[in-house]
């Protein structure tokens, strides 16, 4: 009965041991890039539509909507400063007279053009 009783409270511990280590998670999302190396210069819009925002952050004014699919070029990213989307990545772009920001959870990223054509093709 001793034993049952010491293996219990040994399983209880172990338990509560685990349960506060997988609450110690650090709060920080990074991105789930793609590209080989981190060093994405592509993006493939993957959401049905895609809003452009004036500046990286959601809150920020709507200038244009992208569809699934379009191809892009990077001109320059950067993480949100919001309170609210802390850490949530956001890629500047230019398509056609609009220059804007578009948020990471919108896209796939790709080292070089080819790779994201052939990605664009396959959402077909």
């Amino acid at each position: 009965m001793k034993k049952i009783s010491l293996s219990l409270g040994i399983i209880l511990i172990l338990m509560l041991i685990s349960a506060s280590i997988s609450g110690c998670k650090p709060d920080i999302r990074l991105h789930a890039d793609k590209s080989l190396g981190g060093s994405a210069q592509w993006l493939v819009v993957t959401s049905l539509y895609c809003q452009v925002k004036s500046e990286p952050s959601a809150a920020s004014r709507d200038i244009g909507i992208l569809r699934r699919g379009m191809v892009l070029k990077i001109v320059e990213s950067k993480f949100s400063t919001e309170e609210t989307e802390r850490g949530t990545l956001w890629y500047r772009i230019q398509h056609s007279d609009i220059s804007g920001w578009v948020s990471v959870h919108d896209v796939d990223t790709y080292t070089d053009e080819t790779q994201a054509n052939s990605a664009a093709r396959r959402m077909e």
